[in-house]
């Protein structure tokens, strides 16, 4: 009914999270990781969070913004291209953090590389944001590189 970001109930350090994600026209969303659900400080996850950004560049207006397009480490870095698919259809995305270093891959393209600055990114929970608009997610996969654990997941809508 109210809808709302889904989140993990476990922290993550060092990970490799696999997913694929499609939106609607206009739609808007992310992919937030390194979480701290403190919820007497913070009411987002994106308050804490890192994230990759999901959007209809065309269609919707923070298309228009630097820095807040599809596949950007949103406010923070813009990706190096936009290989993200038209509206409707599937894009993959690989987003590794492993020991200080951070990769976001858009449909296997290298979009954004970068060094984790500060000790608050460490650890944190991984979440799907529900921004109001329709995105889909399936085929959600995290792989602990300390721990070599996966955890699989199916298909998620919002």
């Amino acid at each position: 009914g109210q809808g709302g970001d889904l989140v993990t109930d476990l922290e993550y350090e060092n990970f490799h999270l696999k997913l694929e994600w499609k939106v609607a026209k206009n739609s808007n969303s992310g992919i937030i990781f390194y979480i701290n659900e403190d919820v007497d400080k913070f009411k987002n996850t994106y308050e804490t969070g890192l994230e990759m950004q999901i959007l209809d560049n065309d269609g919707h207006p923070d298309g228009k913004i630097e820095k807040h397009r599809a596949g950007d480490l949103y406010d923070l870095i813009k990706s190096t291209s936009e290989p993200v698919k038209a509206v409707g259809e599937w894009n993959s995305v690989d987003l590794v953090c492993k020991f200080g270093k951070l990769t976001m891959l858009l449909n296997g393209v290298k979009v954004v590389e970068t060094t984790l600055w500060d000790d608050n990114f460490k650890k944190g929970k991984i979440g799907l944001q529900d921004h109001g608009n329709q995105v889909w997610f399936r085929n959600i996969m995290i792989k602990e590189w300390n721990t070599l654990k996966t955890t699989t997941g199916c298909e998620a809508g919002m």
